[in-house]
C-alpha cells in the first residue's frame, strides 16, 4: 500500500505540472517553443508510465503495457544473492545501464533474467517489459533442435523492441542508424526494461554495437543482458556459478512433483547418489534438467542417468550445447591452457600454468582472460583460476580421442594430449619435489599437503589413461603413476591418508606387474601391506606380503628379500605365533648387517623388542628397543627415533612404571608432532593419558585419549579398540572427581 500512495503522490503531482505545461502551451497559440512541446511529450510519456505502473501495484495488466515477457511455468529455485543484485541495478538510483548476466551454457543465465523481470514486474518497476532473444539453439531430451527464427543483428532488436512498445512507424524505418535513433529518442522518458537474452551467438561486431546503444540508453530505463561471453561495461556484471547442494536437490524435488516417475525414483535413490548426480552436474541446472528428464521420459534409473551425464562419450549433444559457442575461437595456447587447467583440480595461479605450460606468464594471461570472457574458465579470487566440472568433464573425453564426442557439435575444437601430458609430469615432478622417504622429507609435507587435491586427481587420470587395471595401454603414464607413488607414500602414511596409501598401492601394484617391472609391483604390495597390517587386518595383511615376497623372488634385491621375510615376521607376531616371528626377525636382521644397514637393522631390532614384550620379557624389550634408538640417534631420524620411544614408553607402561614411561611417551609425541605421522601421535597421547590416569589426572587425561581416539577412528588403526576402552574408564573417572 505503501508504494502505491508514494505512485499515487507523484503521479498526482506529474499531472499538475503537465496542466501548468499545457497552460503555457496555450498562451503561445500556433507558436509553441521547441523545447516546451519537448517538456511536454516528455511529461505525457511520464504520466503514462506512471499510470502503467500504477495499475501494475492494483493488480490489474492494463492494454497498454507492453509486455512479451516468455510464459513462465518452469522451476526455479536459489540465486537469492543474485535476484537481489539484480534488483538493486535495475533500481533509478543505480547509475549504470543494467545487468549482465554470463556464465558457461545451461546455468540458467535466461531463467534467472525471466525471474528478475516478473519480480520487477510485480514490483511495478517498469512500464515495460521486453524480452528478445538471439538463441539459435536449445536442449531438449532427444537432442539440440534448431530455433529457425532467430536474431542476429542490433537492427532485428531494435525493430523487435519498437514492435514491442507500438512503435510502428520505428519499424517500417528503412535506415537502420535512424531506427536507433528513434527507438532511444522513443525511449525517453519512459521506463522500460529490455532484456537482450543470447547475445553470445553474435558476432563481435553486433555485439560491439550493442553495447554502444546500451550506453546511449536514456535513464530510468534499463537493460538485463544474458551471454556466455563476458562483457557488461557500465553495468553490474554477475557470473553465474553452480547451484548450492541444497538449491540441487531442492531443483531435483521440485522436478518431481511434475513427473510421477521420477518422484518415485528420487525417492528410492540413496542421498549419496543425489549429492554424485550434483557433483557430476557440477550443479548445472540445464545438466541436471537433462539427466532428470533421462529419468522421466526415456525411463532410466537415476544411476544410469547419472551415468551418461559423466560420460561425455554418451551425451555428446549435452556437451556440444553447452561448449559450441566456443569452438570456433580457441587458439592453440588455449587449448594448452585448458588442457593444464583440466589436470588442476583447485584453481591454478598463473605461474603454476606457466610453469607446468612452459608458457609465457605473458601468453597465459592472454588466454585466460580470453577463456575467462567465453565463460569456459572461472575467475576465483586471487588470481586463480578453475574450470567448471563440466567443462573438465568434456575435454577430459576431448583429450582421450572418444570418437562419439568428436563428432559432437564441438568438432571444431582439437586438444593436444601432449599439453596435458606435460602438465601431468609437472606434479609428479612437484610431489618428487617435495616427497620421498629421506629421513627429512616430512619438511615438506605441508607443500603435499596443500596440494593433496590436485595430486589425487593426477594419480587417478593416469591409471585411467594406463587403464589399470587391465590390459595396458600408456606405459609412460603407468611409469608416471610409479614414480607418483614412490614420491607420496611417506606423505600419505604420515599425514594419515591410508585409505589413499592401499588405493594408490593397489594401482601401482598392476602397473609395475604390467611393466613387468617386479621391484616396483613388490614395494608397493609392501605398502598395502603395511597399512593392513597397522589396522589389524591380519589375513589381508598376509594376502599382500604373500604377494610382495613373490614379486621380489621375480625381481628384487637381496635387500628387499630381507624386507619381504620381516614383512612375514610382523603377519606372525599380529597372529601370536611368537616364535615364528622371532625366526624371521633374526633372518632378516643378519641379512641387514650382512647389507651394513643400520636404518633397517635398527626396524628389525625394534620389532625383536615388540615379540620380547608381547611374551613378558621386559628386560630383553629394552635391550632391543634401546639399541635400535642408539642407532637412529646416531642417524638423525626423528621418525624412527618416536617410534622406538614408543616401545619404551609402552614397555614402562606394562611394567606398571607411569613416572619412567612419562619421559618417553612425551619425547615421542614432540617427534611424532614434528614429524606429522598421526599413528604415533595417537600412541602418545594414549600413553600420556595412562600415565595421567595413574596419577589420576582424569580430566587432563580424557583430553589426550579422546585426541587420541579420534585420529585412531579416522585411520582404524589397530590401537582403536583399546583407545574406545581407555576413553570410557577415564569418562567414568572423570564423572566421579
Amino acid at each position: 500500500m505503501d508504494n502505491q500512495e508514494a505512485l499515487q503522490r507523484t503521479l498526482n503531482r506529474a499531472r499538475r505540472a503537465l496542466q501548468i505545461l499545457e497552460e503555457e502551451k496555450a498562451s503561445y497559440g500556433i507558436r509553441v517553443p521547441v523545447d516546451l512541446q519537448i517538456e511536454l511529450e516528455e511529461k505525457q510519456k511520464e504520466i503514462t508510465s506512471l499510470e502503467v505502473r500504477l495499475s501494475q501495484l492494483q493488480g490489474k495488466h492494463p492494454a497498454s503495457l507492453p509486455d512479451n515477457l516468455p510464459r513462465y511455468n518452469d522451476v526455479f529455485v536459489g540465486r537469492k544473492q543474485e535476484i537481489a543484485r539484480c534488483l538493486e541495478a535495475l533500481s533509478p538510483e543505480e547509475r549504470g545501464w543494467g545487468v549482465t548476466i554470463d556464465g558457461i551454457g545451461g546455468m540458467g543465465k535466461t531463467a534467472l533474467a525471466l525471474e528478475v523481470a516478473h519480480l520487477a514486474r510485480q514490483q511495478a518497476l517498469f512500464d515495460a517489459y521486453l524480452f528478445v532473444s538471439a538463441k539459435t539453439t536449445r536442449l531438449s531430451i532427444e537432442g539440440v533442435r534448431q530455433e529457425t527464427l532467430a536474431l542476429s543483428s542490433l537492427d532485428s532488436f531494435c525493430r523487435e523492441f519498437a514492435k514491442g512498445l507500438g512503435e510502428t512507424d520505428i519499424v517500417k524505418m528503412t535506415d537502420a542508424t535512424e531506427r536507433r535513433r528513434a527507438l532511444l529518442d522513443a525511449l525517453r522518458g519512459r521506463r522500460t526494461l529490455l532484456i537482450w537474452d543470447n547475445l553470445e551467438t553474435l558476432n563481435a561486431e553486433e555485439r560491439d554495437m550493442i553495447a554502444e546503444f546500451l550506453r546511449k540508453l536514456p535513464t530510468p530505463n534499463k537493460a538485463i543482458i544474458t551471454s556466455r561471453r563476458r562483457t557488461g561495461e557500465s553495468a553490474v556484471t554477475i557470473r553465474l556459478d553452480r547451484l548450492l547442494e541444497a538449491e540441487a536437490l531442492e531443483l531435483m524435488k521440485e522436478k518431481g512433483r511434475s513427473h510421477p516417475r521420477l518422484a518415485q525414483e528420487l525417492n528410492a535413490t540413496k542421498p549419496e547418489i543425489l549429492t554424485a548426480l550434483y557433483e557430476a552436474s557440477g550443479g548445472n541446472p540445464l545438466a541436471l534438467d537433462w539427466t532428470l528428464g533421462q529419468v522421466a521420459h526415456k525411463g532410466y534409473s537415476i544411476s544410469v542417468a547419472l551415468e551418461r551425464l559423466r560420460n561425455a562419450a554418451k551425451s555428446p549433444d549435452l556437451y556440444g550445447f553447452l561448449f559450441a559457442d566456443a569452438a570456433q575461437t580457441l587458439f592453440e595456447k588455449d587449448r594448452t591452457v585448458l588442457s593444464a587447467l583440466v589436470v588442476f583440480l583447485t584453481p591454478a595461479k598463473t605461474a603454476a600454468l606457466a610453469d607446468a605450460t612452459d608458457l609465457a606468464i605473458t601468453e597465459i594471461q592472454v588466454s585466460l582472460e580470453r577463456l575467462v570472457t567465453l565463460s569456459l574458465v572461472n575467475d576465483v579470487d586471487g588470481e586463480r583460476f578453475g574450470l567448471h566440472p563440466l567443462t573438465r568433464t568434456y575435454i577430459r573425453a576431448v583429450v582421450g580421442g572418444t570418437d562419439t564426442v568428436v563428432t559432437a557439435p564441438l568438432s571444431g575444437i582439437r586438444f593436444d594430449s601432449a599439453a596435458q601430458r606435460k602438465v601431468l609430469r609437472y606434479w609428479v615432478d612437484f610431489a618428487q619435489k617435495y616427497g620421498g622417504n629421506s629421513k627429512d622429507a616430512y619438511k615438506t609435507h605441508d607443500k603435499l599437503e596443500a596440494e593433496w587435491q590436485n595430486l589425487e586427481g593426477v594419480a587417478t587420470t593416469l591409471r585411467e589413461m594406463a587403464s589399470i587395471p587391465g590390459a595396458l595401454k600408456d606405459r609412460q603414464a603407468a611409469q608416471m603413476l610409479i614414480d607418483l607413488e614412490n614420491a607420496l607414500f611417506n606423505f600419505l602414511w604420515f599425514r594419515g591418508y591410508w585409505d589413499e596409501v592401499v588405493r594408490l598401492g593397489e594401482w601401482v601394484y598392476q602397473a609395475g606387474k604390467a611393466l613387468g617391472q617386479w621391484s616396483d609391483a613388490s614395494w608397493d604390495a609392501y605398502h598395502v601391506a603395511s597399512i593392513y597390517y597397522f589396522r589389524a587386518e591380519t589375513d589381508r595383511a598376509a594376502s599382500w606380503a604373500a604377494q610382495m615376497a613373490e614379486a621380489m623372488e621375480r625381481g628384487g634385491s637381496r635387500w628387499g628379500k630381507a624386507v619381504a621375510i620381516q614383512l612375514q615376521g610382523l603377519i606372525a607376531k599380529q597372529r601370536q605365533d611368537w616364535a615364528e616371528a622371532e625366526r624371521l626377525y633374526q633372518e632378516a636382521l643378519a641379512i641387514y648387517r650382512e647389507l651394513e644397514d643400520e636404518y633397517c637393522e635398527a626396524i628389525a631390532l625394534n620389532s625383536l623388542g615388540e615379540v620380547a614384550r608381547s611374551q613378558g620379557h621386559y628386560d630383553r624389550a629394552e635391550s632391543y628397543y634401546k639399541q635400535a634408538l642408539a642407532i637412529e640417534e646416531k642417524l638423525g631420524n626423528k621418525e624412527s627415533q618416536a617410534t622406538y620411544c614408543a616401545g619404551l614408553g609402552n614397555l614402562a607402561l606394562d611394567r606398571d612404571r607411569p613416572s619412567e614411561a612419562r619421559p618417553w611417551c612425551e619425547r615421542e609425541l614432540v617427534l611424532a608432532q614434528e614429524v606429522g605421522r598421526q599413528d604415533l601421535v595417537a600412541d602418545a597421547q594414549a600413553g600420556l593419558a595412562q600415565v595421567m590416569e595413574k596419577e589420576e589426572r582424569y580430566t587432563e587425561a580424557l583430553s589426550l585419549a579422546q585426541s587420541a581416539l579420534d585420529i585412531r577412528e579416522r585411520l582404524r588403526d589397530q590401537g582403536l579398540d583399546f583407545s574406545r576402552r581407555l576413553v570410557e574408564r577415564l569418562r567414568r573417572k572423570a564423572e566421579m572427581e
